[in-house]
């Protein structure tokens, strides 16, 4: 009886101890690195620094800095989330999971924690694009490129403080017969919108993923009309930095497969965990008979990334998308562009493109009194995102270029100059756009170029 007991009391000691060391993954959202040794880089940047790179349609600084966010972004941290490790972008709260923090009055907070990352989700100007047209023409529904939207600390705390996810609150900014704003966010505030590819290796263990090639003349273009394909190989048993051919067959043959075939790790990617799994499997709910089910350890592939952020009045927009030539990547990067890649991004980060926006049109114009007249466009957009946008999805006609109806004819600040509480402008194509424009804005509330706020906004009156 006393050995029963004394075993008695050893489990439930083994138990205790257990319970008390045993931890579970948690994410703690990381500050941008202040340390990054970039020759030149400095995050935020002075505003005056860079209206002098406007000023100077400095190209080459604007380019280069753009990078230098790239790296700061794509920089490993200290924390492991299901057994990867986090960069930084990574652990950030995505803007679902803000909303519902203001909602319940609740400031994101630094060193904030959760249990999980955030949730992936269809792009929401997919979805946009989808009503734009009346429903008759859906930009996406199959749950095959899906995004995160999230913003940085600063950013988070800042959204919620200020609980600009409420429309209570952001009425409350409204002018009657003039043009109501939202405070502007921070010079320290970024966000992102990581876009990521999803799909099932073959018996092989290889993921057929689709890879941009600029079309001449522009069109709308799909990323399922794309003729361009790579593997991913999940088992990572490829040549380190091979060169890769993509396939431009449906019907490769194995040597062309062989030649297209890279590592999963040249993508940052992670693997579904079963809490994400089951949450995109109840999600699928936009119209469309569910394309697959999830199951913990699908790989996702981060394949696009915009970034904005606010070091200036009308914020930096910079673009990021997976090349398999990274080193001359097509339009809407360039050569030009990768040249100016810095020597510190390694590994999978370094595969990516960029395209850079900081201004809407060349010669940049003021924020308000300017003027397309004489100008030249600046065409910044994401093929995974913007390239499958036609003539139906921009409301907002073009008076700058009338030819510009398509997606691959866009500028992000363009865009999102446009962003306001009821959305009623929707999107344009690249175009000069003057943020006290009362035929665009009057009786209506600018939410600071965020339409990720227009899109998660609660009705809460």
């Amino acid at each position: 009886m006393k050995i029963a007991k004394i075993l008695i009391l050893c489990f439930g000691l083994f138990v205790v101890l257990y319970s008390c060391t045993k931890t579970e993954d948690t994410i703690t959202p990381a500050q941008f690195p202040k340390d990054l040794s970039i020759n030149g880089f400095n995050f935020p940047e002075d505003s005056t620094t860079i209206y002098k790179w406007l000023d100077n349609q400095d190209t080459t600084k604007i380019v280069s800095h753009a990078w230098g966010i790239w790296a700061g972004l794509t920089e490993p941290t200290n924390q492991n989330y299901n057994g990867q490790n986090l960069l930084v972008f990574e652990t950030w709260m995505g803007v679902q999971e803000l909303a519902a923090m203001s909602a319940q009055g609740i400031v994101a907070k630094d060193g904030e924690t959760r249990n999980q990352r955030t949730s992936l989700s269809v792009p929401k100007q997919f979805l946009h694009g989808h009503l734009l047209t009346n429903g008759s023409k859906p930009i996406d529904t199959n749950f095959v490129v899906l995004e995160t939207v999230s913003y940085d600390p600063s950013a988070a705390n800042f959204v919620t403080s200020n609980q600009l996810f409420n429309k209570s609150k952001l009425m409350s900014y409204s002018v009657k017969d003039g043009i109501g704003k939202v405070p502007e966010f921070p010079n320290t505030a970024i966000t992102t919108k990581p876009t990521y590819y999803t799909g099932v290796p073959n018996k092989n263990g290889l993921i057929r993923v689709p890879v941009w090639e600029s079309p001449n003349p522009a069109k709308a273009y799909r990323y399922t009309q794309w003729q361009k394909w790579v593997y991913a190989d999940v088992n990572n048993k490829q040549k380190q930095n091979k060169v890769l051919v993509p396939v431009t067959s449906s019907n490769p043959s194995q040597s062309e497969i062989e030649n297209a075939t890279c590592n999963v790790s040249d993508f940052i990617n992670y693997k579904v965990d079963r809490v994400g799994a089951d949450y995109l499997n109840s999600h699928q709910d936009v119209g469309t008979t569910p394309s697959r089910q999830f199951i913990e350890g699908d790989y996702v592939l981060l394949v696009a990334m915009h970034v904005t952020t606010k070091e200036f009045k009308n914020w930096t927009w910079q673009t990021y998308f997976w090349s398999p030539d990274p080193s001359n990547p097509p339009s809407p990067s360039s050569k030009f562009e990768a040249g100016l890649r810095p020597k510190e991004l390694k590994g999978a980060a370094s595969h990516y493109a960029v395209s850079a926006a900081y201004a809407m049109v060349w010669p940049n114009q003021p924020i308000t009194g300017g003027s397309d007249k004489n100008t030249r466009p600046i065409i910044a957009f994401n093929p995974y995102l913007e390239g499958g946008f036609g003539p139906q999805v921009f409301s907002l006609p073009n008076k700058f270029r009338p030819d510009f109806v398509y997606g691959m004819q866009t500028n992000c600040m363009s865009c999102h100059a446009l962003s306001t509480v009821s959305g009623k402008n929707g999107y344009t194509t690249n175009q000069y756009i003057d943020m006290e424009d009362t035929s665009l804005f009057k009786n209506d509330v600018k939410l600071d170029f965020t339409w990720s706020v227009q899109g998660n906004i609660n009705k809460d009156k």
